[in-house]
């Protein structure tokens, strides 16, 4: 088959020769920028496109894409590579009529091939729009796909039957391509259809496991385009996280910090003691403390005691956990900070023992966000003998990613009873909701996405 190339200054002037010179039945099959402007390989409808070999013009303008790779397949590798072809063709000709030349084509990238040029020369407008400035764009109720990073937000004078369809585009293109270079986790789940696949191999992105993905999608979505299946998914999942039903801490009662080492028990102790200290007064709070084999491992529960001007004791040899306790029967609420101890301690054992003896102690389990899941599993299984109550999601303004903490708090039944996003005592602390879980792990995977895009 015969090959032209076209080379103009722009989009427009290109897409303008195509069509005079082979009808609107002409196939773009690569595009990128070259020294004159605006390079076009082109082919007539219905014959098979070789890439031809680089004219001397197009040598001298250096090119650092890659060549493209057919994509690895997964499951129906065929259909799936039909689909993201569709996809391409309707959006990058959406772009190469919406969007300006220098925003489209990226120093030497070639693009998506086999864009028909009579859709993309029909929706050419005259003169290409230019984006208002950010402040200037009116504030408008954002759509489901776009909270949960599917979409990107679309010019309001666009037909609602337009933005529908290109957000469909776009969150099949994501999400297929995800499950193509991310782990093949979906794999394993065995025959089904492209979007439960797709949309489970995100869940795993997100930091969930293959078992808490299939359980959430072992029911048929009611949607079936994925902007909205999406969504969907996230509202499910969102009510199935195990949360407390109510302020545990508010009305008072006696509570152990358990957890490993870092993981923010002592300042999740300040905040809840500082809240309640606020609202009911000094003398309703204790603090203690059974922290005596690190070095200085009691100097900063001490320094929150002696701001908040409540008093402190100390477990030790001389003063059983008991015995402090009954000291305190007349403090409405009593804060037990206790040491982190690695898995396999004996001391560790005895001490969560200790906790699950007294009936009066409710353990509370603090899980750092910021931990990988292996780790959080193995905090689980060490500190499990202390009868725990409910767990603490801490540091998710250091966390990467949420699912891995969720997903252990899932697996294990154990409800959330709180979530601490940062340092600052007592305000960077609320009781857990799951829908604002979900919303801040979609949020993080998100953030994470975008670097990523940048760094690559």
């Amino acid at each position: 088959m015969q090959v032209k190339r076209f080379v103009a200054k722009d989009m427009r002037r290109a897409l303008e020769m195509v069509r005079q010179a082979l009808g609107e039945e002409a196939i773009i099959h690569s595009s990128r920028r070259v020294k004159d402007g605006v390079e076009l390989l082109t082919s007539v409808a219905g014959s098979t496109f070789t890439e031809p070999k680089p004219t001397p013009e197009v040598e001298s303008a250096p090119s650092s894409a890659p060549p493209s790779e057919s994509p690895a397949p997964v499951q129906t590798g065929r259909d799936i590579a039909a689909q993201i072809e569709l996809a391409s063709q309707r959006l990058a000709a959406r772009e190469l009529a919406e969007a300006s030349a220098d925003e489209y084509l990226r120093k030497d990238q070639v693009v998506n091939a086999g864009i028909r040029v009579r859709s993309a020369v029909a929706q050419t407008p005259t003169s290409l729009p230019t984006a208002a400035p950010e402040a200037d764009r009116p504030r408008t109720a954002q759509t489901a796909a776009e909270r949960y990073g599917l979409a990107e937000p679309l010019a309001q004078s666009k037909s609602s039957d337009d933005i529908e369809l290109l957000h469909e585009e776009i969150a099949q293109m994501r999400l297929i391509l995800e499950e193509q270079l991310g782990r093949l986790g979906a794999a394993a789940r065995g025959p089904g259809s492209k979007q439960t696949s797709a949309i489970g191999q995100r869940l795993e992105r997100m930091g969930f496991s293959a078992k808490v993905a299939d359980a959430t999608l072992r029911r048929p979505l009611n949607n079936r385009m994925l902007a909205k299946a999406w969504p969907e998914a996230m509202a499910r999942l969102a009510h199935a996280i195990p949360v407390m039903d109510e302020d545990i801490t508010a009305n008072g009662g006696v509570f152990a910090f358990v957890g490993p080492t870092g993981a923010g028990k002592t300042t999740t102790v300040a905040k809840l003691a500082a809240r309640y200290v606020m609202e009911h007064g000094a003398d309703k709070v204790a603090l203690v403390t059974n922290d005596t084999q690190r070095l200085g491992g009691q100097d900063q529960l001490r320094s929150i005691a002696r701001i908040l001007q409540v008093p402190l004791r100390v477990v030790d040899e001389n003063n059983s956990l008991s015995a402090v306790l009954r000291s305190l029967r007349n403090c409405e609420l009593v804060l037990i900070d206790t040491a982190g101890l690695r898995a396999g301690d004996p001391a560790l054992k005895t001490g969560m023992q200790e906790l699950a003896n007294i009936r009066s102690v409710q353990s509370l389990l603090v899980l750092p966000a910021n931990s990988q899941a292996q780790v959080l599993k193995a905090a689980l299984h060490s500190y499990q003998t202390a009868a725990l109550t409910a767990c603490i999601i801490t540091k998710l303004d250091e966390a990467a990613s949420l699912g891995e903490a969720v997903d252990c708090a899932m697996q294990a039944r154990l409800p959330i009873a709180y979530t601490c996003d940062g340092q600052e005592v007592p305000y960077d602390i609320e009781q857990a909701r799951g829908h604002k879980l979900i919303s801040k792990a979609a949020q993080l995977i998100q953030q994470s996405s975008s670097r990523q895009a940048v760094n690559g």
